[in-house]
Formats: structure tokens, C-alpha cells, sequence
């Protein structure tokens, strides 16, 4: 239902809008290596060409610039979930690699980042389906997890050398009430699913393939109508957080110590007049101390405090609407920070839109405080992509 209405919002924008030059345009020329960084986008094409990428290089100030189109050969899904992510980067600093689902192939696409080198198409079993919503994913060194949305299956792949994957197996989870996975977070030997209908659960994957540990349930938010849809994992692995669909900047906490999942304490970051509408996407800064929030549904960012200490979550600031909301762009999606460091330098953030966009803000902090604000330099307008929702960051934070 919401893919479907992401596509008619989309639709009724592009009529009122008419902005000219929406057709993708041709793969571009390599790049230069010189640069060190690079946003990497899933464009997500679904009607007419093949899906693509999008690299854009970062500049040390957070600017971005000479984007370079790969063609990914799948066929994306034009929407979907927001918080399922399709782009997964490796920090391996011999051969870093970039990872693109594509929901209506049903196949994910290898990128060498260096080279900017697509490294092959690499398909699930033949009952994994992800047309309707899309392919999130979720990876370490040896496996990623693929996430499909029409035949709620995660797909296990080996990562081989070279940017490549192998497909090993699938299981068929299915949340409490009925739900398919909407988001995967993982951490040493656990990976963590929300459903997005209230439930969440863990599974040992020590051996590769996911085994469930005995935990599924509701969170705590379930009962006011907090529906976990986003989840981040602490470095240390002591704490999950969760972005909540919900009509105000609501997350919850899970202490994961102990091996599994335990009840959720749910924070509110205020009503949707002060936190803005919709969490369900969450990021931690690299340091930790800081909880991004793209507020979906009303074109803002939320800035709050995380202690790791204690898992406990205080509000913190929240940015005005972004440049562009309700005419270039409908929803926000997938916050990614530019360093590796600190609160992350610049905060970048998909822009679903007429066409798609990334938006480029700054954080500050001081004597208990913060505020966001979107950049000057912001939007940076993403012509190859009509339904952007996934981006990612080389280097990617650590965690």
C-alpha cells in the first residue's frame, strides 16, 4: 500500500511540477579515484531502463559533485519501504565494494568502487521475490542478508572476493501479526528484523545461515500504535534502536547484551509539531552520541541525544522543512554521515521526489544543545533517479 501510494504522489507531482530533463541520463564517463569519498545512490529504476547507481564524490567540506552513472543491469522497484536499505558498502580499503538490490529483477549488483566497475548481477533462488517493495539489505566481511519484500524471504550470500556473491540458501520469517521484514540491523553473530506491524525479533547467524533465537514480540510502542520500521545497532553491540512509524519522533531501545532481544523502552522526542512526523529511519552518529532521525512524512531531521551507557534517548533539535517539500520532493529516507568520526560532519539524506534528490545538512552541538540546518549547497539533484530512498557513504561509518 505504501509503494503503491509513493508511486501515485510521485506521479501527481511530476504532472504539476513538469520539470524538464526527469529522463535518466546516459552512463557517464568514470570518474576520477583521486577522491577518497563518494556517495553511492540506488536510483531505484523501474519503468523503461534498467536501475542504475549514482557515485557522486564528496569534497573534505561535505560538497558533492561529478556524478557518475553505472548501470546495474536489474530492474529496480520505483518505491517501496521506506527504512529497507539497497545500497550496503564495504570498508575493506584493498577492494571497497558497493552493493545494489534491484526489487523487480530480484537480483543485487556488485559495484568495485575504485574503478567504479560493476562486477556482475547476482541472483537469489528462484522463489525470492522483492517487486513490490523492494530488496533490503545487511552485511559483514563473510555474508550479506537480502531482504525480499513480496515473498517475505532473507536470502543468505557468501561475499567473495572481488566484489561478488554467492547465493547459499533462504529462510521464510514471519512477524507476530502477519508482518514482512522491513528493516535488518547486525552485529557480531545477531541480526536484528523489524516487520513493521509491531514486531521484532532476532537470529543467531553464527553459522552463516540465520537460525531464529526465541524472542519474537511486540514492542513496547506496539500498543500506541509505534511501529518499529528502522533499526540501528550501538557499535559496542549492547543496544538496539528502533525508528518508529508513528504520528510523531517516536524510537525505542532494546538492551541486546544479553544475546536477544529484550523488551523495548520506548522515547518519545516530542510531538509531531516539535519532532516532526513519521521516525522510521534511524542512524547513529559514529561517535554514538547522537540519534538521526529522517522525519519522513514532514520533510525534516531530527537531531537527539543517545546515551550509551544507559540506552536512554533525550530530545534534541529537529531542522525546519527541507527545500523542496511537498513540490520537488514527498518523502525523506536512508540518513548517511560523511566522516567516519565525531557527530559525522555533513548528514545526507534521500529525497523521494520530481526527481529525487540528496539533502545536505550540518549539526551542531554545544553545552547540551544542537541544532540542524540544512546547507546552501543543498539539494543536489539526483536526474537519474525518481524514487530514491537508499543511499549509502564510502568510507562507510564503522559500524
Amino acid at each position: 500500500m505504501r509503494r503503491n501510494w509513493l508511486r501515485l504522489r510521485g506521479f501527481l507531482l511530476s504532472v504539476c511540477l513538469a520539470l524538464p530533463g526527469m529522463i535518466h541520463s546516459p552512463i557517464a564517463a568514470a570518474a576520477s579515484t583521486d577522491h577518497a569519498s563518494f556517495l553511492i545512490t540506488n536510483d531505484d529504476n523501474a519503468i523503461g531502463e534498467s536501475n542504475t547507481a549514482t557515485l557522486f564524490a564528496i569534497a573534505p567540506n561535505g560538497i558533492l559533485s561529478t556524478p557518475t552513472v553505472l548501470n546495474t543491469i536489474g530492474m529496480g522497484s520505483g518505491g517501496g519501504f521506506f527504512s529497507a536499505n539497497r545500497v550496503n558498502v564495504t570498508s575493506d580499503p584493498t577492494s571497497p565494494c558497493a552493493y545494489i538490490s534491484s526489487g523487480t529483477s530480484n537480483t543485487i549488483a556488485g559495484i568495485q568502487i575504485m574503478t567504479q566497475t560493476v562486477t556482475g548481477n547476482f541472483p537469489a533462488s528462484a522463489i525470492d521475490n522483492g517487486a513490490d517493495n523492494g530488496v533490503g539489505m545487511v552485511m559483514n566481511a563473510t555474508y550479506l542478508y537480502a531482504s525480499f519484500s513480496t515473498s517475505a524471504t532473507i536470502a543468505t550470500f557468501a561475499v567473495q572476493p572481488g566484489c561478488v556473491l554467492q547465493f547459499l540458501s533462504d529462510i521464510s520469517p514471519v512477524g507476530l501479526n502477519g508482518g514482512v521484514v522491513k528493516r535488518m540491523g547486525l552485529s557480531g553473530n545477531l541480526l536484528i528484523v523489524t516487520y513493521g506491524e509491531g514486531s521484532i525479533q532476532s537470529f543467531d547467524v553464527s553459522g552463516g545461515v540465520p537460525v531464529p533465537n526465541s524472542d519474537l514480540q511486540n514492542s513496547t510502542g506496539f500498543a500506541g500504535d509505534n511501529y518499529p520500521d528502522g533499526v540501528d545497532i550501538t557499535q559496542d553491540g549492547r543496544y538496539a534502536i528502533f525508528g518508529d512509524a508513528s504520528s510523531a519522533g517516536v524510537v525505542e531501545v532494546s538492551d541486546i547484551s544479553s544475546g536477544s532481544l529484550a523488551t523495548t523502552v520506548l522515547y518519545s522526542l516530542g510531538s509531531s509539531i516539535t519532532s516532526g512526523f513519521d521516525s522510521s529511519n534511524v542512524r547513529l552518529s559514529p561517535d554514538g552520541t547522537l540519534l538521526y532521525v529522517s522525519n519522513n512524512s514532514s520533510g525534516q531531521v531530527t537531531a537527539a541525544f543517545f546515551n550509551g551507557v544507559t540506552g536512554a534517548i533525550s530530545p534534541g533539535c529537529v531542522s525546519p522543512r527541507l527545500k523542496g517539500f511537498d513540490s520537488t520532493f514527498s518523502y525523506l529516507s536512508s540518513p548517511v554521515t560523511q566522516e567516519t568520526t565525531g557527530s559525522g560532519s555533513a548528514l545526507y539524506v534521500a529525497e523521494f521526489g520530481q526527481p529525487s534528490a540528496i539533502a545536505v545538512l550540518h549539526v551542531k552541538t554545544a553545552g547540551g544543545k544542537c541544532t540542524v540546518r540544512e546547507t546552501s549547497a543543498s539539494p543536489v539533484f539526483d536526474p537519474n533517479s525518481l524514487s530514491l530512498l537508499s543511499i549509502g557513504v564510502y568510507p562507510p561509518r564503522p559500524f
